[in-house]
């Protein structure tokens, strides 16, 4: 039998592994608090940190003709004019190419697809990023086009007397024309539509003049078997003395109402139901948007900033508000939920947390500026060349 000398001093051998164990244990947390700690201040400083200057990666001189306009596709370039379409990465190559004959080409994209409509004539291209576009002849003058992420095109056509909506298949060999929606002059003329990402759904913007005084209406039409007994009609709304300046999916279940004096969100488009509007008393100068975000830039006359930038999410929900100072010719919202700015010779980007990230003076005159593929890289489409840059404190 152990005398209680013994296991006095098991126990106390006992005691002290525990203490160490424990004092192991208060220094890991330690650590870990203090890593976490320094991991927040270096992510806050990263987030918050602010830019006054850029360097130049690659440049490529640009020598077609005057007509030739740009846009960001997938943080890459997309160069379209009269007689084709391109994609360029950020040394100026060209990754892929299509050619047709236009007199006032007209781009969207969805995803990878792109569709280039000859506005006032008969002819579209359809585009996936990878080799040749399908071409489709439509029987009346295209007044808009758009595309989904899988290749289905609403155009808007004009017909004498009354627009007419078609919805294209451009992959189908046997069927192009998939629904044709005809509209009446008692509903007015659509003015501009948009189809949702999959393709299945449709909003449109129509405008009539009644007794001297201007009215829209908004439709949303449903091609699937929700829409079959109501050709295709799912829900409308009229906008009395409002002018509906433009309609847009953002993402597939939020559909973003742009008017005169404000905006409306509506969900949910085989059943719409307008979730937010905000209207305005004061003048606005831009909107913009992406799939989680709008926002709307209008006239300030109290304060000292010029004009005053409002971003909401799709619940309705203001996130930002910020003055801006200083004059802009262009202003949009990118899938990275920065917010550029820009005239001929200066840039900003603002971010969602009110926090300015570049504000610079440009070498030159500024046409297009757009994220690029990797952090904190950008490009500057100018007059006579395109500028991949990096920006600096």
């Amino acid at each position: 039998m152990d005398s209680f000398v013994g296991r006095s001093q098991d126990i106390s051998v006992i005691n002290g592994r525990r203490r160490k164990i424990l004092i192991f244990v208060l220094i890991c947390i330690a650590c870990v608090i203090t890593a976490g700690g320094i991991f927040f201040l270096l992510l806050h400083s990263f987030m918050n940190r602010q830019y006054t200057s850029y360097e130049v990666l690659n440049e490529t001189e640009i020598t077609e003709n005057s007509f030739a306009r740009y846009k960001s596709y997938n943080n890459k370039i997309l160069r379209y004019s009269r007689d084709g379409v391109s994609v360029l990465d950020a040394s100026g190559n060209t990754i892929w190419n299509g050619s047709y004959n236009m007199v006032s080409p007209a781009v969207d994209i969805c995803g990878k697809y792109i569709v280039v409509a000859d506005i006032g004539e008969k002819s579209l291209f359809v585009y996936s990023g990878e080799g040749q576009g399908r071409e489709i002849t439509t029987d009346y003058p295209i007044v808009q086009a758009c595309v989904s992420e899988h290749g289905i095109v609403a155009a808007l056509l004009e017909q004498s007397g009354s627009n007419i909506i078609n919805i294209y298949d451009p992959y189908d060999v046997s069927n192009k024309l998939l629904v044709e929606i005809p509209t009446n002059v008692d509903d007015g003329y659509p003015i501009c539509i948009d189809i949702s990402p999959e393709g299945t759904n449709l909003v449109a913007a129509y405008v009539c003049v009644t007794s001297g005084k201007i009215q829209s209406r908004v439709a949303f039409y449903d091609f699937t078997d929700v829409g079959q007994n109501t050709n295709c009609l799912v829900g409308a709304k009229n906008y009395d003395e409002i002018v509906i300046s433009d309609v847009r999916f953002l993402g597939s279940n939020n559909i973003c109402i742009f008017t005169d004096n404000g905006f409306s969100i509506w969900q949910n488009p085989k059943q719409p139901k307008e979730a937010y509007s905000q209207t305005y008393d004061t003048k606005i100068k831009s909107a913009l948007c992406n799939n989680k975000y709008v926002g709307m830039i209008i006239e300030n006359n109290n304060t000292d900033n010029a004009y005053q930038m409002e971003i909401y999410d799709m619940e309705g929900q203001k996130v930002l508000d910020v003055g801006i100072n200083g004059e802009y010719t262009t202003a949009r919202m990118y899938d990275n939920n920065e917010i550029f700015l820009n005239s001929a010779s200066q840039c900003k980007i603002m971010r969602l947390n009110g926090v300015e990230k570049l504000s610079c003076n440009v070498e030159g005159k500024v046409l297009e500026f757009f994220p690029a593929s990797n952090i904190n890289r950008y490009y500057f489409v100018m007059e006579n060349k395109i500028q991949e840059i990096k920006i600096k404190s």
